[in-house]
């Protein structure tokens, strides 16, 4: 039985020593986190802390020294791979593999249980013991690893509220390459000493510099803890190191300027500093006049303003930042501005529209009148005692943000024009007949230099009135507005609406107003008359007309829009009778042709046809119409019948209009020519008669003797 102990022992060891711990092919799932028996994931604390001091210095292509010590305790209820069934827990595993399944743990199986731990912990490079390879190569153990266990206290198997531990301890040495940068792998597969945080000290002058897996490193630069349980993925963890750099600083001073700065503005100066990732370098300031150090702060940015720390006009003030890291080391960053506390001077010119050019007073700011749509011209040369360029800018309020800026010497332009508070078409039609009040624009000239000191120029210009009326004609056909495609006919009842139409100061009753159609003014009732009603348009003929809207403010700013239309031919079919005539050849007992020709005066399109009583021929093969161009439509409607009588009573002209919607008959009078039959008779008789006389003539000559 103890034969069989001692070989299950040697195995194991074996085991642990050819299979290398940072091989384990552990899926994160079987982590030491995993609880066994009956106790939660949470309920399992693995407790300790792994501690890699490099003890000399690291240098390129030389040999590293460091020493390992590591510390872990864990639950009696947790169970070890180092013995089969784990999920049971490690005291029924000890029972069970290394004792005699009593229920009961004695001294000598819990002493086995240590000699298991101390053979499997016995590795001979830090890779394989779960600590780190260096420079991608594990580092050997120097000497005798001390391993120290303290296994579970005798007793009962079932209880779950003790603890087993060991410490380790051990010099190891590794060999660097040729880089400047050195690389730490620490393993990550899912070992029991991965459980506890790593702390890892560097060589004074060496420091952390980059990690994939940043956010389970914690610490400062020399002296940090990787929390290898907190990583999300099975995988060495790399951490790169380098020796120690000063910080790299940058710092501006706001606002900027080439070298001056204001004696009674903040000035603000703030600096950054970029350093190891877990380095947070101090910043100190310190400001000087003379080399005499006259404030210090202790911040990343201050202001200060230079006539309240006691400095004056043409003074240097001496700012230096200091930006210090983990080890010590410092960067600097100077900044040496001279004090100025003189204002910048201007002097410059107006001129509005055409108008002569006019002197700005810098100290007696006065109203400047512009009339609506001029342009105003402001010329201003700008200096300063430091002989540097100065700084011009023009604001209004034209428009939300309107700035012109120039450099000393500049000609500023804009368009006076009356604002948002005038009448507009935007605005409903009570309102927009209101008086309003011209528009009033502020200007501000505005002289930097260099330092920041200002002055200032301020103008309040009038807009005057020199905008006529805006009219807005509406011609409205019996009733309906007309519009662009509309038609207007002859006799159409006419009406112009001038409603809509406004002033851009002067209220609506202060309007003076004329139409004049063709040339001539149309007269309408004036008195009580208000824009709000239609005027009549006088019967228009056929053919082009315009009508002239006049509208007059009271400032004799007058606004002419003309109306051009066309009027067609009156709407509807507006048929005619113009001529009958039957054909030569009709008599009574006969056939006769009748031809009518039918006009109509309409726009509307008819067609026609003649009928006598009920008897009816076909309808006209086109329908004819009035145009603008060829004047009133004409049909010729032909009526073929037998005349049975002189008597034409019965005969009518029927006519239908589709797009009108009217039709209607008109009686046709036409008679028969007698006359005419009996001339005709007359002239056959005498025709008889000369041929009758010539043919005896001829007789009596040939009878006659010779």
């Amino acid at each position: 039985m103890r034969n069989s102990r001692t070989a299950t022992i040697i195995i194991v060891s074996l085991l642990v020593f050819l299979l290398p711990l940072q091989e384990s092919t552990n899926p994160l799932g079987e982590l030491a986190t995993t609880p066994h028996n009956s106790n939660s994931e949470s309920n399992v604390q693995i407790q300790g802390q792994s501690f890699l001091n490099f003890t000399g210095t690291i240098s390129p292509n030389s040999q590293v020294n460091a020493t390992w010590f590591s510390e872990v305790t864990v639950p009696e209820s947790y169970g070890t791979d180092l013995l089969e069934n784990r999920s049971m827990g490690l005291l029924w595993q000890i029972d069970e593999h290394l004792g005699n399944s009593d229920g009961w743990l004695d001294s000598n199986e819990s002493q086995e249980f240590s000699e298991l731990v101390v053979s499997s912990r016995t590795w001979i490079d830090s890779s394989s013991g779960g600590c780190c390879s260096f420079d991608y190569n594990p580092m050997d153990v120097i000497g005798q690893m001390e391993i120290y266990v303290t296994p579970p206290e005798t007793g009962l198997i079932n209880r779950t509220n003790g603890n087993c531990s060991w410490t380790e301890s051990a010099n190891i040495s590794g060999v660097s390459d040729g880089r400047t940068l050195r690389l730490i792998d620490i393993p990550r597969a899912g070992a029991l000493i991965e459980e506890v945080p790593l702390l890892i000290q560097l060589p004074d002058d060496w420091e952390f510099r980059y990690s994939p897996m940043s956010e389970v490193v914690s610490g400062s630069p020399g002296l940090f803890t990787v929390n290898r349980s907190k990583a999300p993925v099975a995988h060495d963890i790399r951490i790169t190191i380098t020796q120690n750099m000063p910080p790299i600083i940058s710092a501006a001073r706001t606002p900027y300027s080439s070298s001056t700065i204001s004696l009674d503005k903040t000035s603000a100066f703030s600096a950054s500093c970029t350093d190891s990732p877990l380095d947070t370098p101090q910043i100190q300031w310190a400001v000087s006049r003379e080399g005499q150090e006259i404030r210090t702060y202790h911040n990343s940015w201050f202001e200060v303003v230079p006539e309240e720390i006691g400095f004056s006009h043409g003074e240097v003030m001496s700012v230096n930042a200091t930006c210090t890291d983990f080890h010590g080391e410092s960067s600097h960053w100077n900044d040496n501005p001279t004090i100025d506390g003189v204002k910048p001077t201007w002097n410059g010119t107006i001129a509005v529209g055409n108008s002569t050019k006019s002197p700005l007073d810098p100290t007696n700011p006065s109203l400047i009148l512009a009339p609506a749509g001029s342009t105003l011209r402001f010329e201003v040369n700008g200096s300063d005692d430091s002989s540097s360029p100065v700084l011009l800018e023009l604001y209004t309020n034209i428009s939300e943000g309107w700035r012109q800026s120039g450099i000393s010497e500049q000609t500023f332009e804009f368009t006076a024009n009356q604002g948002m508070g005038v009448n507009g078409a935007y605005m409903g039609l009570n309102e927009r007949h209101l008086e309003r009040n011209p528009t009033l624009l502020n200007v501000a000239l505005l002289v930097s230099d260099d330092a920041g000191n200002t002055a200032i120029g301020q103008w309040v210009v009038k807009v005057l009135d020199s905008n006529s009326p805006t009219v807005i004609p509406r011609l409205f056909s019996n009733g309906i507005e007309v519009e662009a495609s509309d038609k207007i006919h002859e006799n159409d009842e006419l009406q112009l609406d001038i409603s809509h139409s406004f002033d851009d100061l002067d209220s609506i009753d202060n309007v003076t107003w004329s139409i004049w159609m063709d040339g001539n003014e149309i007269i309408w009732e004036l008195q009580n008359w208000s824009v709000s009603e239609a005027i009549i348009i006088p019967p228009l003929t056929q053919g082009a007309h315009d009508i002239v809207v006049k509208a007059t403010d009271s400032k004799g700013n007058t606004r002419e829009e003309t109306v051009s239309i066309t009027v067609q031919p009156k709407s509807g079919a507006h048929i005619s009778v113009v001529e009958a005539t039957l054909s030569e050849d009709s008599n009574i007992g006969g056939t006769a042709i009748l031809t009518v020709i039918a006009q109509n005066d309409g726009a509307d399109p008819a067609f026609a046809r003649v009928c006598l009583s009920d008897i009816c021929g076909r309808w006209t093969e086109q329908p004819f119409a009035a145009s603008l161009q060829s004047g009133s439509g004409q049909g010729i409607v032909e009526f073929q019948f037998e005349m049975e009588n002189d008597s034409l009573e019965g005969l009518y002209l029927n006519w239908d209009s589709a797009s009108a919607g009217t039709n209607g008959q008109i009686p046709i009078e036409v008679e028969l020519d007698s006359d005419g039959t009996e001339y005709s008779f007359y002239i056959l008789v005498l025709c008889v008669i000369i041929s009758s006389m010539y043919l005896f003539y001829s007789m009596t000559r040939a009878d006659d003797p010779e």
